[in-house]
């Protein structure tokens, strides 16, 4: 087979992996809401400059719920009660942690976040109000 052929061959299956990935993460997004009746809505926002490459991987409840690439934006629902988000930047290790953010849902409510750098090589979820 043709060198050509198997890059091709190669970036076809990841991009096929990659999606059904993401189609899988979409369906967890709703974390168990199946219908907004008594759920909250949660938006994160990812910021360009983290780089074009970087995957951010959302967290709630330490259960991955999606894969916010480069120009995207997650859009799910939480049910009521205290939740733990958090965020990790891939495929680049140097931010490991993933430090904690807490939010108490209420029902019918819009939490917005922004997933940024922290200044200290973390990605962190920054609210907006």
């Amino acid at each position: 087979m043709n060198c050509n052929c198997r890059r091709v061959l190669f970036l076809a299956i990841t991009c096929l992996l990659y999606l059904a990935g993401s189609a899988a993460a979409s369906e967890r997004a709703t974390f168990d809401a199946r219908s907004t009746i008594g759920s909250a809505s949660l938006i994160v926002y990812r910021i360009p400059n983290i780089g074009r490459r970087v995957i951010v991987h959302l967290y709630v409840d330490d259960v991955v719920v999606s894969l916010i690439g480069y120009g995207q934006t997650y859009r799910g629902f939480l049910t009521p009660g205290r939740h733990v988000l958090s965020t990790l930047a891939t495929p680049d290790p140097t931010w490991s942690e993933r430090p904690p953010t807490i939010v108490d849902v209420r029902n019918g409510r819009t939490y917005r976040f922004t997933a940024m750098g922290n200044g200290q090589g973390n990605l962190i979820l920054r609210p907006l109000h």
